[in-house]
């Protein structure tokens, strides 16, 4: 089985992981991080931004000393257009066709610049299929064949972030099997609904760590700078500098809280259960008072992620709390067991 690394190009930052070995004997051999100058690369095609890209992620590469240079990325929710589609009893070469057909109905780009894949999620008795279709842009795949072709790295695949989170959230979280995974991102967050290890649906939200940090900035005179800190130390912890960051937060935060409920009533609808459990990854995901906060409103048990748990780091010195801070890695180390699962 060929070991790939995960490289999760994120608006913030550039994350890369690289696992060994395979299912319940895996070893952390290397991760680490850098700051994505061109948070905007993809969406201005500007061929400086692309190299710039391709640059810091083959400087992190080289700084982590990664041997083999196979590589799983993903692409931008905001970039993938996913839908769960019904389909009468059809033979395996039969399903792209159908799929191109519906795809006319949610797919907002012409078809011929569009490339569709699939998997089926589930098959009645009736030989009748829910299949999980997944469509991007060729442009936008081309570019990020671009980026690592610059890197001088051969990208093996490239992912929805749902298909990645999935394969994370069946291997940390095994022991429920409706859950819906919420991964806050620095502008964006991504929601994944997730039954018995399939996907269903994914929604984006346009809240993340950054819309948290500018409300506490806007509300309260702070630099930006000085609000991610006062954000990261007191959260939506209530008795904590009277309060005043949590309020900060409120409006941002009940807006995020009212996407997630939508989301939850939709699994309900759609599965016909509620989900089991609200898993959160990302890099707000420790966001203090957070989990308990969701827990209240929305009355369903939430847990922050811990993608490392059943990993084996002792072979390296972390760059930083497995524990505390491994759920910003959760994307990367998904894609990276890839290779292993």
């Amino acid at each position: 089985m060929i070991q790939v690394s995960g490289v999760d190009i994120g608006v913030g930052s550039i994350k890369i992981v690289a696992l060994n070995g395979e299912k319940d004997k895996l070893e952390l051999m290397s991760m680490g991080e850098t700051k994505n100058l061109n948070p905007d690369w993809l969406k201005g095609e500007s061929k400086k931004a692309i190299e710039d890209v391709a640059e810091a992620v083959k400087r992190l590469w080289n700084d982590l000393k990664i041997g083999r240079r196979q590589v799983v990325t993903s692409l931008p929710e905001d970039e993938v257009v996913s839908r769960l589609i019904r389909l009468p009893p059809l033979k395996e070469n039969e399903i792209k066709d159908a799929l191109r057909f519906e795809a006319e109905t949610f797919v907002p780009y012409p078809l011929a610049e569009v490339s569709i894949d699939y998997e089926i999620i589930e098959q009645d008795e009736a030989g009748r299929l829910a299949v999980f279709a997944i469509a991007s842009r060729n442009k936008v795949i081309e570019t990020y064949l671009k980026v690592f072709k610059m890197a001088g790295l051969e990208l093996n695949a490239l992912e929805s972030p749902a298909v990645a989170m999935r394969r994370i959230v069946n291997s940390a979280v095994s022991e429920k099997a409706a859950i819906m995974l919420v991964d806050m991102g620095e502008k964006y967050s991504d929601i994944v609904a997730i039954n018995n290890g399939k996907v269903y649906f994914t929604r984006a939200m346009s809240v993340g760590g950054e819309s948290l940090t500018r409300a506490i900035s806007v509300n309260l005179g702070l630099d930006m700078a000085s609000a991610e800190e006062y954000k990261k130390a007191y959260g939506m912890k209530e008795m904590e500098l009277e309060g005043k960051i949590k309020a900060s937060i409120q409006p941002v935060f009940a807006s995020m809280a009212e996407e997630i409920r939508r989301a939850l009533g939709a699994f309900r609808e759609e599965q016909g259960k509620p989900a089991e459990l609200l898993v959160l990854s990302g890099g707000g995901a420790n966001l203090p008072g957070l989990a308990e906060e969701l827990t209240k409103i929305l009355g369903v048990e939430v847990q922050v992620i811990q993608p490392f748990n059943k990993i084996d780091a002792t072979k390296i010195v972390a760059p930083l709390d497995l524990k505390s801070e491994g759920c910003r890695f959760t994307l990367a180390v998904g894609l990276a067991l890839r290779g292993t699962l």
